[in-house]
């Protein structure tokens, strides 16, 4: 499986990678920008991620709106969509719907994270290896 983490948080990134040491290729990115860099050049290589957890409140672009953007690329390649899990300290439910509904996330998880609750969120979307 290959995982893009998206936070502006060394740390945040951290602890992600560590929930998927052995389970996951993990790539990395500070930034909505850098994502979108990242998503595009894997669809266009044929090797897209099987999994993006992102965070909302990033630097520059929103990881909403990398999210919409992302979906667009990838409906403009190969069709594939890769699970997309929004990993936030905002528990807003107007953030939740917006991740939900208009940016096709898969699932929104809430800061501090629990390492249970992720890899349970992986077995739920047959990512677990």
């Amino acid at each position: 499986m290959k995982v893009l983490i998206v936070d502006d948080v060394e740390i945040n990134r951290d602890l992600l990678a560590s929930f998927l040491n052995g389970r996951a290729a993990v790539v990395s990115a500070a930034s909505g920008e850098e994502a979108l860099t990242l998503v595009e050049h894997d669809l266009a290589a044929g090797n897209p991620f099987d999994l993006i957890c992102m965070d909302i409140g990033l630097p520059g672009i929103s990881g909403h709106t990398a999210l919409k953007a992302i979906r667009e690329m990838e409906a403009g390649y190969t069709g594939a969509r890769a699970k997309v899990f929004m990993v936030t300290a905002s528990s807003s439910p107007d953030d939740m719907l917006d991740a939900l509904l208009v940016g096709e996330c898969d699932d929104y998880l809430t800061k501090p994270l629990m390492r249970q609750n992720f890899l349970a969120l992986l077995d739920k979307y047959g990512l677990s290896a």
